[in-house]
């Protein structure tokens, strides 16, 4: 064995030593140009798209669209003409009726309201009657044991005022709730018209603004006097049934409980009027 060096080997690098137990070199992956990629899923679909023969089916749809639209103008055409006459005929037919229709409409609106406005404007005029009686309705009624379920003192409406309240059981109670609210204005009315009436016509005093102000009161007094409908006619019914069964009270009761129902029927404007008349007579006539 010599000290002389090994001959260098040409194959391997100056710094590296071959040894016999290291594995060979991996190969790597080779990856594939550009060129050589597979088309995407877009280019496909374009590809497709392209290949289709567009132009032979444009040319066999054409005639059938043409034909199909010229039927649905001619079609909209004749619609339109035939609608145009009929909307003429019934402009020229409907618009007399129609305009007629609305008249008689505002006709009948304006006698059925007519009445209600009246009424409204009396109750207007007399709101001091209006609380008045049903304060006093509403005391009777709860002095009396009944379960009250609601008291409106005033409202601009017909009737004005209300009281709800339980069915009395006695014809008794049910005359006091109605008509003693009547006899209390009949009698504050009167006095107040005496006063304004009386001293002018008998004394020649002269107006002054405490005039007005009874006049006011007396009128409102007076025309608020009598029960609205809504009480008068189940104290109506009440005394009929009770006829039936022989109550004296009844028998006695149930003709002005029957008149004053007749009277009120209608509203608020007849029992004004019967009210003022009756007041402004009896007024005038105390010192005559």
């Amino acid at each position: 064995m010599s000290g002389a060096l090994d001959p260098i080997q040409e194959d391997l690098p100056l710094d590296l030593a071959q040894s016999p137990h290291k594995s060979p070199p991996r190969s790597r992956p080779v990856v594939q140009a550009a060129g050589d990629l597979p088309p995407s899923l877009f280019d496909q679909l374009l590809a497709r798209l392209r290949a289709v023969p567009w132009a032979r089916y444009r040319a066999k749809a054409a005639p059938v669209l043409r034909s199909g639209a010229k039927q649905l103008g001619t079609a909209a055409k004749v619609a339109v003409t035939r609608g145009s006459t009929v909307a003429r005929v019934a402009v020229k037919r409907g618009t007399p009726y129609a305009l007629q229709l609305a008249k008689g409409t505002a006709r009948i609106s304006f006698i059925r309201a007519f009445p209600l406005l009246i009424a409204r404007t009396i109750h207007l005029f007399g709101f001091p009657a209006v609380v008045v009686r049903t304060a006093m309705q509403f005391t009777i009624a709860h002095r009396s044991g009944l379960a009250i379920d609601e008291v409106v003192y005033f409202r601009v409406d017909d009737p004005a005022g209300y009281t709800v309240y339980e069915a009395p059981p006695k014809l008794g109670t049910a005359i006091a709730i109605t008509y003693l609210p009547t006899l209390v204005l009949a009698i504050l009315s009167v006095l107040c018209l005496a006063q304004a009436l009386t001293p002018r016509a008998v004394l020649h005093l002269p107006i002054t603004w405490v005039t007005w102000v009874q006049l006011w009161l007396g009128l409102a007094f007076a025309s608020h006097m009598f029960p609205s409908y809504e009480e008068a006619g189940p104290v109506a019914e009440q005394a009929r049934v009770g006829v039936v069964k022989a109550d004296p009270v009844s028998v006695f009761w149930v003709i002005p409980a029957q008149i004053v129902a007749l009277l009120t029927r209608l509203g608020g404007i007849l029992p004004a009027i019967v009210g003022v008349a009756a007041c402004w007579w009896l007024a005038s006539g105390i010192f005559r």
